[in-house]
């Protein structure tokens, strides 16, 4: 497959250098079954959306801490195995959809993407990692996002070794496509969220539905510090909360119907 490390490598050299990535670590240590379908309390919920939101905060910009998409994703996934996990991709993107007011689809090819979903040789995956991490063999998968000034994501590039298991694979789809579309950061390890590291979990809970949703709110403005961000975030997560509480099923709650007005400082020229 000579053929498609270089492809590997010719797409993704300046994302690499450019942007930072963002990964999910395999980590020693005790670590509860994951309840996918439990909500957190408040205050756990808000503890881990800051985390996972705005990243870790010695490395958090002063002036913005929204990371989202704007534009419509377009996906191309690239590799052997990428027919054997595409219905894996679509279901996240159908729920992220919903969740996100942004439309979500696998493009034709590769021309028309935004994101890039790699299926990479061990070898090829090894010397990306080691150059991208400080401890690469804590690293399992890892994504690099390409963001402007005011928060927008541009692209996204997902890379996953071909040789994990089917379940290791979904646990990384699941894991690295919510650092694709904006979460900086990690929860603490005890928190149910396919985010978090450790003990994988290869499906969306109830946690991220709601945290997702809270980071795609039109209250959540791309021009608000995170302290601001964090007040407006809270107010969203608590009205949230209740519902799905009440709800049969969370998304019929949480879903956004349409495309959300989603908008940049308006020193840039864009909309407010």
């Amino acid at each position: 497959m000579k053929s498609f490390a270089w492809l590997l490598c010719a797409s993704l050299a300046a994302v690499l250098v450019a942007a930072p990535a963002l990964a999910q670590q395999a980590r020693p240590g005790q670590q509860q079954p994951a309840q996918t379908n439990q909500l957190a309390p408040l205050d756990v919920l808000m503890r881990n959306f800051e985390s996972m939101a705005f990243g870790d905060a010695g490395e958090r910009s002063k002036w913005t801490a929204v990371t989202r998409w704007r534009e419509p994703v377009r996906a191309v996934l690239i590799g052997e195995k990428s027919d054997q996990f595409r219905n894996d991709v679509r279901g996240l993107f159908a729920v992220f959809e919903m969740l996100t007011g942004v439309p979500f689809s696998l493009a034709d090819g590769d021309g028309g993407a935004n994101v890039r979903i790699y299926f990479s040789e061990r070898d090829w995956y090894r010397t990306q990692v080691a150059r991208s991490f400080p401890r690469p063999d804590q690293v399992v998968c890892f994504t690099n996002t390409s963001v402007d000034t005011n928060g927008v994501i541009g692209a996204a590039n997902t890379v996953i070794p071909e040789d994990l298991s089917a379940r290791g694979v979904r646990t990384c789809l699941a894991h690295e496509l919510l650092h694709a579309i904006g979460f900086q950061g990690h929860p603490m390890r005890s928190f149910d969220s396919a985010l978090r590291n450790g003990i994988g979990i290869d499906r969306l809970t109830v946690n991220d539905q709601v945290l997702i949703r809270t980071l795609y709110d039109e209250r959540l403005r791309f021009d608000m510090a995170p302290d601001e961000a964090l007040t407006a975030a809270t107010a969203i997560v608590t009205a949230l909360q209740a519902k799905v509480l009440e709800a049969k099923d969370p998304l019929d709650v949480l879903a956004q119907r349409g495309r959300l007005p989603l908008t940049i400082p308006p020193w840039n020229g864009g909309p407010v």
